[in-house]
């Protein structure tokens, strides 16, 4: 094996920790050595997990692209790869250690390819220095907290030649101006917060994400504003939970308020992730009910349907809250979809908490539900306690998966005949010949339409159900639709604006208005002086001054140079549409 640097690695004791929180502005300048390195040179990234695992990547594709790699969607052609883990899941990790071994012919066909294992399970205990026995070809291990520090670690690599690792547990920064190469030109992850603080007992997050920090209201709000102006349709605000954001910063900074303002941008629709019930306020509900652009859906995990199952789960709530919960949201928000996690088999869990995780999904009514067999994460107080056989949570996982089958189906069998707004996401996965997307209330629809409507807002009528799927047809020219798409983008565009803008301005300014109306005179005047010798000189002469104060204007000045790239965008749109 050769030669290792370990920077820092996993320990359990220091992530339950609380630092003080350092918020810094990146002002990053990427080395040159890895300057050097990327010239001609591509990378990959296979990410695993959670819409923060994503986000992760791509910040991490924003730097490598500054350095001037190239993305590539082969991992054989990969010159440098990163494997971005998930450690929510045994399975998660078990499906990582596979695809480690499938780069080592990477590394045999190019001996400078590096292999970078980021994410989660990197910030577990011991995984890193296991790792590294079983694929001594592994250039870099990082934990989440060192995804700002990826070209600088990546310069040591090639300037030390050894393999590092740098996977702290626990972060005291929050980065800001960090670059992005988004996965999505129409749909956006914005990160709120960082890291979680209620360490459920089967969780493995704070160890791994640390402890919460919030960022400030003041960059959220400008990243947001950012991707509207850039034309973006929706956006998802993400953190561990959500509804604890801003408590952290003791200024009376709460997620309601947040919420509230990024709705008032204007972007087309709004949905967030996660939400911790017990912190989920009458105040948030009144929000979602007042922007018709905040999406009629709601991601609430219960986990079990039993007071003392949750007890041991460490969850801050009870049944009889939880549904006191949902049932003041849907007295405000009547057509909201509900859905929610659950987890079977919880340690000590007993035949009547799973009665009553049953019953509670029932009362609730779900529009749809992500089902787990409880797995041990080592490190968690969970993983101490006394297991429940496997053969009995098979069992009343399948039983559990009937029931939320019955809801997910009369769910959408109500949506039949409807016609519903959906963002569409490109040619359906499940047949080539379709395309696919998601109505405000999160249900997966196919329908027939071609493919340049990605990414527009388009009604369709919903003519079957799959349970888990429905389809329908496009209502309306798909042309006149791609149309409306290209009127939204250029009334967000920033630089269309303010053309707009200036336009409106010059036709209402008092000073060209003075100037243009003397012009018309003086043009008059200098018409019937024509024959006259000295007068129509005179006249002539006083025309021309007015003609250039109106010309040298600055209003006019700066249309004029606003024009020509005017025309330009609005040609591209022009050509989009032919």
């Amino acid at each position: 094996m050769k030669k290792t640097l370990i920077i820092e690695a996993p320990n359990s004791k220091k992530a339950a920790q609380r630092p003080p929180v350092f918020r810094s502005v990146d002002s990053r300048t990427i080395p040159p050595n890895l300057l050097d390195f990327a010239k001609g040179k591509k990378f990959y990234i296979r990410t695993y997990g959670c819409q923060a695992n994503y986000r992760d990547e791509e910040t991490m594709a924003g730097y490598l692209s500054e350095a001037g790699f190239e993305r590539t969607d082969d991992p054989k052609e990969a010159n440098l790869a990163i494997i971005n883990t998930c450690a929510v899941r045994e399975n998660a990790e078990e499906k990582v250690y596979g695809e480690i071994g499938s780069f080592k012919a990477n590394k045999e066909k190019d001996p400078s390819f590096m292999l970078v294992l980021a994410g989660c399970v990197m910030g577990e205990e011991g995984v890193g220095e296991s790792l590294l026995k079983t694929y001594p070809f592994i250039s870099l291990i990082i934990g989440t907290h060192e995804v700002s520090k990826l070209p600088l670690l990546l310069s040591e690599v090639l300037k030390n030649r050894q393999t590092l690792v740098s996977s702290s547990s626990f972060s005291s920064e929050v980065v800001e101006n960090m670059p992005s190469l988004r996965l999505s030109s129409f749909e956006a992850y914005v990160n709120i917060s960082y890291g979680c603080d209620k360490f459920c007992t089967y969780c493995i997050v704070p160890y791994t994400r640390g402890r919460e920090r919030s960022r400030q209201m003041s960059d959220v709000l400008k990243e947001c504003q950012d991707l509207v102006e850039s034309g973006y349709k929706q956006i998802t605000l993400l953190g561990q939970n959500v509804n604890s954001y801003g408590l952290d910063l003791k200024d009376g900074t709460n997620f309601a308020t947040l919420l509230d303002k990024v709705a008032s941008l204007g972007i087309p629709r709004l949905k967030f992730l996660t939400s911790y019930p017990s912190q989920f306020t009458d105040e948030m509900i009144a929000v979602m009910a007042k922007h018709k652009n905040i999406d009629p859906w709601l991601h609430l995990p219960v986990q079990s349907g039993s007071s003392s199952c949750l007890k041991r789960m460490g969850r801050r709530y009870t049944r009889e809250e939880y549904l006191s919960l949902a049932k003041r949201i849907r007295e405000k928000i009547p057509d909201i979809a509900l859905t929610t996690d659950i987890i079977v088999g919880f340690p000590g869990e007993t035949e009547e908490e799973f009665e009553d995780t049953i019953s509670l999904m029932k009362e609730v009514r779900y529009a749809s539900a992500y089902t787990f067999i409880y797995s041990p994460r080592i490190g968690t107080p969970a993983a101490r306690m006394v297991q429940v056989p496997h053969e009995i949570t098979q069992k009343r996982f399948l039983r559990l998966k009937e029931v939320v089958d019955d809801l997910t189906k009369e769910s959408s069998d109500k949506m039949l005949g409807k016609t519903v707004e959906v963002l569409v996401e490109g040619v359906s996965k499940k047949d080539p010949n379709k395309l696919s997307g998601y109505s405000r209330n999160g249900k997966l629809i196919h329908f027939e339409g071609p493919s340049y409507l990605t990414g527009c807002l388009v009604p369709i009528k919903v003519l079957s159900s799959k349970t888990y799927s429905l389809h329908g047809e496009l209502v309306g020219d798909p042309l006149l639709l791609k149309a409306k798409d290209l009127a939204y983008l250029m009334s967000v565009d920033p630089f269309l604006g303010a053309f707009k803008n200036l336009g409106d301005v010059l036709s209402k300014d008092p000073e060209l208005q003075s100037l243009g109306e003397k012009y018309i005179e003086l043009k008059k005047k200098t018409a019937l002086s024509m024959g006259k010798g000295k007068e129509y000189e005179e006249a002539k002469k006083t025309l021309l001054s007015y003609q250039d104060a109106i010309k040298s204007h600055p209003l006019l000045e700066n249309y004029r140079s606003m024009e020509k790239e005017a025309r330009e965008e609005l040609s591209e749109i022009a050509e989009i549409l032919r």
